[in-house]
């Protein structure tokens, strides 16, 4: 009995977690995604305003981490276990490594989003239309696809997890 013990010591786990629902990063979402982009930085050339866009995106980034550090600063304890910076297409910034309550995920997300459009908004009276337009859409193009997968698995939102991956973005029940 001694050795099946400490077989099954080895081979199991205390939580064991059921796929609900899987996302997959295919190949016609990033091209899609790309061309966005792409299409946002053809237009800020076209105008003229190439400069801030390349200079938007670190400058959003950065406030994406500020933001999410502040976030779990005041709500949490400061303690962000878990989390750190990943690039990626669809996922990227502070994000979850491991498993992550889809309620926690959703909610900082949702953070982002409102907080950067108010902080965006606010610049509006010292820096052109045109570049607030820019930063604007360069930050709903990065939370958009977040959020479209976040929605999707709102029906498990209560106990539900999410992991990310490269691949795929997954929702377990615990």
């Amino acid at each position: 009995m001694g050795q099946l013990e400490s077989s099954l010591s080895k081979e199991t786990t205390i939580y064991n977690y059921k796929l609900m629902k899987r996302k997959e990063h295919s190949i016609y979402k990033m091209v899609i995604y790309l061309v966005l982009v792409l299409t946002l930085l053809g237009k800020s050339i076209s105008d003229g305003l190439w400069l801030p866009f390349i200079i938007g995106a670190p400058l959003i980034f950065a406030a994406h981490i500020v933001i999410v550090r502040v976030f779990f600063y005041f709500t949490v304890g400061g303690a962000m276990r878990g989390w750190s910076f990943r690039l990626g297409l669809f996922w990227n910034g502070v994000m979850p490594e491991g498993y992550a309550s889809i309620r926690l995920v959703l909610k900082v997300q949702l953070h982002l989003l409102w907080i950067g459009l108010i902080l965006i908004g606010m610049m509006y009276p010292w820096i052109d239309h045109q570049i607030v337009i820019t930063l604007a859409l360069f930050h709903l193009w990065m939370l958009l696809p977040r959020l479209w997968i976040l929605l999707s698995f709102i029906p498990f939102r209560k106990n539900g997890l999410i992991r990310v991956s490269n691949k795929e973005t997954s929702c377990y029940l615990p």
